[in-house]
């Protein structure tokens, strides 16, 4: 799959190294032509991302079970005629295939107190957030944008990869829709934050709704957590 063909509206993934620090962010694609594709500005109240040559950017988008990863892609900002800006990405190179479900995952089953982030005058809708919180790099995805606020609700978390998570809950929410939780473990509170890539609507189930998040911020001691757990499980099926 070409990068130009992800289709307007989708979102997409951005995974920046920078200077030695690694982040990351979602955002959505409002502009393609057969060089480039151009999505929701990287911005807080600090201005615009800037990408340098030395940046290394890859993009990763969703599409059903199948993710696409393009490695290194060249990245930079463009005015439309309207004079809004975008950020654009292009690519010669074929995306790489692979089905992130694969990765190896571990069973949590726990209900969680989860906060999901919706504008201060549409507490009952969340909406598609186009905070994107990778831009100021100074404080590495802690700020919130002010005109979005936190509101608790209970969820379920089935499992935790190294990247993402598949939480279920009664809440109704949309694909976009940042979420965040912290899980309380032997090596001290993790804190994790994500976007949701997919949404699955299951009345039968004990929830109603079943969510595929992707990470875009984690405390520091989360992969200690994770391949804490990681070894437990493989004990357990090596003992078993």
């Amino acid at each position: 799959m070409r990068l130009q063909e992800i289709e307007i509206g989708s979102l997409v993934e951005i995974q920046i190294l920078k200077g030695g620090a690694e982040y990351k962010t979602v955002s959505k694609v409002e502009y393609r032509d057969d060089m480039y594709i151009g999505v929701s500005p990287i911005a807080s109240v600090h201005g615009l991302f800037r990408f340098t040559e030395e940046d290394l950017v890859d993009i990763i988008y969703h599409e059903g079970d199948k993710y696409w990863k393009w490695n290194r892609v060249r990245a930079g900002i463009a005015r439309r005629r309207d004079g809004s800006r975008l950020h654009v990405f292009s690519s010669t190179e074929e995306g790489s295939g692979f089905n992130r479900r694969t990765q190896f995952r571990f069973e949590i089953g726990e209900v969680i107190p989860m906060r999901y982030e919706v504008l201060k005058d549409n507490k009952n809708e969340p909406e598609l957030n186009e905070k994107t919180p990778g831009a100021n790099i100074d404080n590495v995805f802690l700020m919130l944008n002010e005109q979005y606020e936190e509101i608790e609700c209970k969820g379920y978390l089935k499992d935790l990869s190294e990247g993402g998570a598949s939480i279920e809950s009664d809440v109704k929410l949309s694909r976009g829709v940042f979420v965040s939780f912290t899980i309380e473990s032997e090596v001290g509170p993790v804190f994790l934050r994500g976007v949701i890539l997919r949404v699955i609507e299951d009345k039968h189930g004990y929830f109603d709704y079943t969510y595929g998040v992707s990470f875009v911020e984690t405390s520091k001691n989360y992969m200690r957590y994770f391949y804490l757990q990681q070894r437990k499980q493989l004990y357990e099926q090596k003992d078993s």
